[in-house]
């Protein structure tokens, strides 16, 4: 019965808190209202990026060590400070903390380690001002302006447990590993009873969520918008939102919180917040890129973090360059498109020593239509298993078409196998992987 009380009251301040987000204390206030809004439509981070450096310089030993030189203009942070990544942060990691820094001002973090060992990470208490801040404002573009969110991501809830509510957030979460048409039939009736019209999810969770609703002839208006983040947003999910009309915000973030990119509908890339950390994308030659169509690998630089700061830090992660000027939008900022998670994790090994990757690997939209999921799976190097989750839409004809896709993309450098299954698999934290490797592919 207490139970059942404390459950009724969650879900009545839940839908009368309408001070979420607005009672995150002043600082966001000023971040969001003021400083966000000044800045939004054109934002030069140079004088904030040249202040960052000048503090690490004074404060963080291998800023020190390293940084014997000025910096005054963006031209010579680009000219003179090198590139760092994961492994050289790990090991020179007490070299990166600030002399200054407390427990009482910081607190600490993990990369997901989905590239091996985790980076442990010292971050600013109040990094909800300008993270929040500018998820928020993202999410604003679709919508979104404190608005319950049900949430289908990485929770387990406990067994009995249908859902549970966080009055605080202004959540109803669900549980992301009970992936089933009846609880999917139950969270689409919870949505629709209690008006929720937005879903925070994983692209791949929100994606399955997608296909029930198709498969079943669902009223989609029901939502305004799926709020998708921390995968990559693969052809095939876009294809089916696209055919349900429901409206995909999708966002590039990573764990060292360096820079943050949020999706725009209407030129299908991806806007880099200027506000938020200095992005840059680069080629192989470490050349900025500046050719619209060049992949590189994205660059991010902190503007918040001077507990830990890192500077022109290689993210591993890999985008096609779009533009610096959204047209839509009206804004100077560095678009992108096609990211793609972690490079190394997207390469599929031939027997020849080369590679190809998952992205080259795209079928043709209208075979998407006739799966449920797709995933990749490689133990040996040119040995390839395609897994499938077959929808109704899958004959002989289908089996066929995808039989010759990759033949063609493959040719006879990599032997591969259909297996059709139930379901893909997923990560212990939800997340889902569209390559998964049970061998060292470092070549």
């Amino acid at each position: 019965m207490l139970k059942k009380i404390k459950h009724h009251a969650a879900l009545v301040f839940c839908k009368i808190n309408f001070l979420f987000p607005y009672y995150l204390g002043f600082k966001y206030l000023v971040y969001r209202y003021f400083y966000l809004s000044k800045n939004y439509k054109k934002f030069n981070p140079e004088q904030q990026l040249i202040k960052q450096v000048a503090l690490a310089k004074t404060n963080v030993a291998f800023y020190k060590n390293n940084f014997n030189f000025e910096i005054n203009s963006i031209s010579d942070f680009q000219s003179k400070v090198s590139f760092i990544d994961k492994d050289v942060v790990m090991k020179n990691w007490n070299l990166f903390q600030n002399k200054i820094s407390t427990k009482k001002n910081t607190v600490s973090g993990t990369t997901g380690g989905t590239s091996g060992k985790p980076l442990n990470l010292v971050l600013p208490k109040n990094r909800y001002v300008f993270e929040l801040g500018t998820m928020y404002k993202m999410w604003q573009t679709v919508g979104w302006n404190g608005h319950i969110r049900a949430v289908l991501r990485n929770h387990q809830l406990n067994e009995g447990a249908s859902f549970k509510i966080d009055p605080i957030k202004r959540e109803f979460i669900f549980n992301a590993f009970e992936i089933n048409d009846t609880y999917f039939e139950f969270i689409y009736q919870t949505c629709k009873k209690h008006n929720i019209r937005f879903l925070h999810s994983y692209p791949s969770s929100a994606y399955q969520f997608a296909l029930f609703l198709d498969k079943n002839n669902k009223d989609c208006t029901v939502f305004k918008s799926f709020l998708c983040g921390s995968e990559a947003l693969l052809p095939e999910q876009q294809a089916l939102f696209d055919k349900l009309k429901i409206t995909i915000f999708h966002w590039f973030g990573h764990s060292e919180k360096l820079v943050l990119g949020g999706y725009c509908n209407l030129q299908n890339t991806i806007h880099f917040e200027p506000t938020y950390g200095f992005a840059e994308l680069i080629n192989n030659e470490g050349k900025n890129i500046t050719t619209v169509g060049e992949i590189g690998e994205i660059i991010g630089s902190t503007l918040h973090n001077v507990h830990m700061p890192l500077f022109r830090y290689k993210t591993g992660d890999y985008a096609e360059y779009a533009g610096n000027y959204c047209e839509s939008c009206k804004r100077h900022v560095l678009l992108v498109k096609n990211v793609q998670g972690r490079w190394d994790k997207n390469k599929i090994f031939l027997k020849n020593g080369l590679y190809t990757t998952t992205t080259a690997l795209n079928l043709h939209s209208n075979l998407y239509t006739k799966i449920e999921g797709l995933q990749y799976y490689q133990e040996t190097i040119g040995e390839l298993e395609i897994r499938l989750v077959k929808s109704i839409y899958y004959d002989q004809n289908v089996a066929t078409a995808f039989l010759k896709h990759f033949t063609n993309a493959l040719g006879a450098n990599c032997n591969f196998t259909f297996k059709y299954v139930s379901a893909l698999e997923k990560e212990p934290n939800g997340k889902f992987l569209v390559l998964k490797q049970n061998y060292n592919s470092s070549v």
